[in-house]
């Protein structure tokens, strides 16, 4: 009789577990995909369900760094397009979190762009501004970033733009 209960019991929670299961397959997880790569540069998609619009972006880490920060997070710059307006816009992690209402400074050869930050990312302040900073960043070799932290530190990183162009046109591409 014990010995019944017990298998009674064990084939109701393998029931329960499978109900879950199968549950969790009928939904789709919507997690990022990764597309391609080129050089420094992923091209990332993600899209919640198959009735709304994607989101793609590109993204790359620093190929140099200088910084007094010891516990920082690993930096990167992005580029999301999204597809419903078709619009892009820029964005930076820190790798920490920044200085209360600092600006970041970007450097594209020589033409200087600035960030509004808040806590660890900085955005560009407007959409033109936003394709001011992508058209200049697709004609040039390397960006560099400064930014300093909330806790009194720095960081100034380099980002090769090697293989931007063709990460660029990629992530218009599946994100039309």
């Amino acid at each position: 009789m014990k010995f019944l209960k017990h298998l009674t019991t064990i084939a109701v929670a393998i029931a329960i577990y499978a109900i879950l299961f199968l549950v969790a397959l009928r939904q789709k997880a919507h997690s990022q995909v990764i597309d391609s790569s080129f050089y420094k540069w992923t091209v990332y998609e993600i899209q919640e369900n198959e009735l709304d619009y994607k989101k793609c972006y590109i993204v790359a880490h620093p190929t140099k760094m200088d910084t007094d920060h010891n516990s920082r997070q690993k930096p990167y710059v992005m580029i999301t397009r999204f597809q419903k307006d078709r619009t892009e816009e820029i964005s930076v992690f820190g790798g920490f979190e920044f200085k209360l209402s600092s600006e970041i400074f970007v450097l594209v050869d020589e033409k200087q762009f600035k960030l509004l930050s808040k806590k660890d990312i900085a955005w560009a302040k407007t959409k033109s501004e936003d394709i001011k900073i992508i058209s200049a960043m697709l004609n040039s070799s390397v960006v560099k970033i400064r930014s300093d932290s909330s806790i009194g530190t720095y960081a100034v990183d380099e980002y090769s733009m090697k293989g931007i162009t063709r990460a660029y046109g990629r992530m218009r591409e599946i994100c039309k």
